[in-house]
């Protein structure tokens, strides 16, 4: 039995190789916040949405796959998140139970416990069958109505009554049916565990051999407890096999799941706070085109509480973004915004903003200005060219390099040019890139290129900051005098 609600033709293993420098990208651009209020606190959530989010989809029909069972999720969210509280209470009891199961227990109680958990299992996919039988009508994408006709056929009536019925057989009772025969030497052998047999009132009063071992006969106990182990380990082996692949179909069930209770977590916070959030359309790779409306921050947004400022722009035919322009003046909160928008979108998730329209990337990576750090074993500068060679061995076409504040930590003559050669051999080669940058003569340097869009942070005539960031060409102030009159007065 398959889920398939990540993939159409395959599962989804949440301990697959995440993407280059996943960690990195993580911490650029804040998305553990994202992660924290999209699990609540739910640690299987919180890693299924980790390796969703750093496993990007370059493939436009797999995340259109993906965006329309999450549209589903969407417009039935109270189903959704029962059928995961179903598979989270049974993984629950799983684990009380797994132990049961370990070579270190008797297969008498190894049966047992077996038995136990199937019957608890057999719930379980009872249970499964309506809500399969509740939502099928209620879904319409096809992850979601493959998933419910899926469990509509594999446990109908008569499946799930047969498997009652057997483990009604197979309950720990007072008598066990097992049968031996003689072989060489005349020692019992091909021991086996037989049905029941339903005896009638009179048949129980039928004279037979028996024999009976009494209570402090621990050699005789030991003996039939030992016949019984050897009638009783084929079907523990085959109960055990029955567990271990239902165990496996529910967890992986779960996880698929546990992506969209992720995501309707998330939906439900920026409902609360009226920070608006949209479904991207995805471009092919090739595509140079980028549209967005009140693209905002979510890490801002769930850090506030509250909705921010976002930002729009159209721009076509444009493979380099350099933003430039005041100091504090929201640069690197819209960096964050669109980082955030293009590992969502490609992960199938909504993203934080009313519209957005991007080409599918082949490759994401950040290359931000780092804090000082004491272990570091040479200066900022090798570390940020170390960082970018990284990089560049796993470039392919048609990636994105999103850059904050790179190579600042010399002059500004030779971070301008060390920034402006590996800028323009990356776009030349048909690799997007984002660049926030403080260095004038970096930036001035693309000054009517024709696939260069320049942004601005927003500077009022008063000094203030409105946050928003606009197309406009560099400057050669960044307005530090701003920040420095705000914090001491005019007069000096």
């Amino acid at each position: 039995m398959k889920a398939n609600l990540m993939f159409s033709d395959r599962d989804f293993d949440p301990t697959s190789q995440l993407c280059y420098a996943s960690d990195t990208l993580a911490s650029d651009l804040e998305l553990r916040h994202v992660i924290e209020k999209m699990s609540n606190g739910d640690k299987v959530i919180a890693d299924v949405s980790y390796a969703a989010l750093f496993m990007p989809l370059e493939s436009i029909s797999d995340i259109k796959y993906r965006q329309e069972n999450l549209r589903d999720a969407l417009r039935s969210p109270a189903h959704v998140r029962r059928l995961y509280d179903l598979l989270d209470e049974t993984a629950q009891i799983q684990k009380k139970s797994n132990h049961f199961l370990s070579s270190s227990v008797s297969l008498g109680d190894s049966l047992n416990s077996a038995v136990g958990l199937l019957r608890i299992f057999a719930d379980t996919l009872g249970n499964l069958r309506k809500f399969a039988d509740e939502g099928i009508k209620a879904f319409a994408s096809a992850g979601f109505k493959n998933l419910f006709k899926m469990l509509q056929t594999e446990l109908d009536d008569a499946f799930l009554n047969e498997v009652k019925n057997q483990l009604k057989e197979l309950k720990s009772q007072d008598e066990m049916l097992i049968s031996a025969r003689l072989g060489a030497g005349n020692q019992s052998t091909g021991y086996t565990l037989r049905r029941q047999q339903h005896k009638t009132f009179l048949s129980r009063f039928k004279m037979a051999a028996t024999y009976t071992v009494k209570d402090d006969d621990t050699r005789g106990i030991a003996d039939i407890e030992s016949r019984r182990d050897r009638a009783v380990n084929e079907t523990v082996s085959v109960l055990t096999q029955a567990v271990r692949y239902l165990e496996d179909f529910f967890t992986m069930l779960r996880h698929e799941l546990a992506f969209y209770v992720g995501c309707l977590n998330l939906a439900d916070f920026l409902t609360t706070t009226g920070a608006p959030y949209s479904f991207p359309e995805l471009l092919p790779p090739e595509r140079e085109h980028r549209s967005w409306n009140n693209l905002y921050d979510l890490s801002l947004v769930i850090l506030r509480g509250e909705s921010v400022t976002g930002n729009e722009l159209v721009a076509d035919n444009k493979r380099l973004f350099i933003v430039t322009g005041a100091n504090n003046g929201g640069k690197s909160t819209f960096m964050r915004s669109f980082g955030q928008a293009v590992v969502m979108a490609q992960c199938g998730m909504f993203v934080g903003a009313e519209e957005f329209t991007a080409p599918v990337k082949l490759g994401i990576f950040t290359h931000f200005k780092k804090e000082e750090d004491s272990t570091m074993k040479s200066g900022k500068l090798d570390e940020e060219m170390e960082r970018m060679s990284e990089i560049t061995d796993r470039l392919r076409k048609y990636s994105i390099v999103i850059f904050n504040e790179a190579f600042a930590s010399t002059n500004e003559r030779e971070g301008s040019e060390i920034h402006r050669q590996i800028v323009k051999a990356l776009i030349e080669n048909d690799v997007e890139v984002f660049s926030v940058s403080h260095l004038y003569t970096f930036a001035h340097a693309f000054s009517g290129e024709p696939l260069t869009q320049f942004l601005r942070a927003q500077r009022l005539e008063d000094g203030g900051r409105s946050f928003k960031v606009l197309p406009g060409e560099p400057l050669e102030t960044a307005f530090g005098e701003d920040i420095y009159t705000e914090l001491f007065g005019p007069q000096h």
